[in-house]
Formats: C-alpha cells, structure tokens, sequence
C-alpha cells in the first residue's frame, strides 16, 4: 500500500458528529442520518464529496478512554449558520499521505490496519496532529466491490 501526497490548505468540514469506540460503532448510523440531512447543506457545500473526520477530544473522564469523534459531512465555505443540530470542524493546513480504500466497506478496517501498523512506523513520516478524514467522491459505490475512496492522514518527516 502506498500513497500519494498531498499538501492541502486548511478547509472546514460540516455536518453531523457522534462519540463512538470501535466495539459499538455508531458510524453507520451517523451516516444513515447524514445523508438524510445531506441536502441542507448544498447552499454553502463547496463541491460534492463527503468527508468522514475522525478525532480525538480531551476528557477527563476515564470511561471516555477509548471514544473517539466521527463527523459526516461536507466542505463548506463558512461555520456560519449551520443547519440545526450540525456543527463544523475546521482542520488544518497539513501535508497528507492519501491511501485507497478499495472495495466494501466490511473490509476498512483492513486498510486501516494496513496504514497504521504496517506503513506509518515503517515510514519515513509521523502521524501530525490527531486527526485524519475520508473523502467519498464519485468512485464511491456503497457495498460494491468497484467502490474506492479515500483516506488522508496528515503526516510530518520523523
């Protein structure tokens, strides 16, 4: 598995966000209800894709331990007057390995596996900052096994 790299400018993503682990997964269904919502979000969406951000929030509460956040939603021009029960989340200018996910969904966490524990500490680079994003444009096909998207982690020289 290897990337390409990107450097991207700092952009703002909109949408809906839950708290989940990966042992009861709230994902799907946060999708489920995005894209049901999706729509009011057009007249300040810049293009057509869907971004799923993953990241970390502080707690101080130590059941909170293995929880982290997951906002669906779209790049939008301005945090401003977002549709109710959305919120934004800026993230920053960063340098990114971009790695394909290709095929069904049932298998990302395969992929997932593949970047951080077998390329990132086998590479030359470091996960910066704490947060990393999928981009679903036009070659995403739910449950297909043509279907391809994107994941971007931002990445600094060890």
């Amino acid at each position: 598995m290897e990337p390409r790299f990107v450097t991207r400018d700092p952009f703002t993503v909109a949408g809906l966000k839950c708290r989940t682990t990966m042992e009861n997964n709230l994902i799907p269904a946060l999708w489920d209800d995005f894209n049901q919502r999706a729509q009011e979000l057009a007249p300040i969406a810049i293009g057509r894709c869907c971004y799923g951000v993953c990241f970390n929030e502080e707690t101080d509460d130590p059941t909170q331990k293995n929880f982290f956040s997951y906002l669906a939603g779209m790049e939008v021009g301005s945090a401003q007057n977002l549709p109710s029960g959305m919120e934004a989340r800026e993230l920053p200018a960063a340098d990114y390995a971009v790695f394909e996910h290709r095929g069904p969904l049932d298998t990302l966490q395969e992929t997932y596996h593949a970047i951080y524990h077998d390329w990132l500490p086998n590479s030359a680079y470091a996960m910066f900052g704490s947060q990393d994003f999928e981009l679903y444009d036009q070659r995403f096909k739910f449950n297909d096994p043509a279907s391809i998207f994107e994941i971007w982690v931002p990445i600094q020289k060890k």
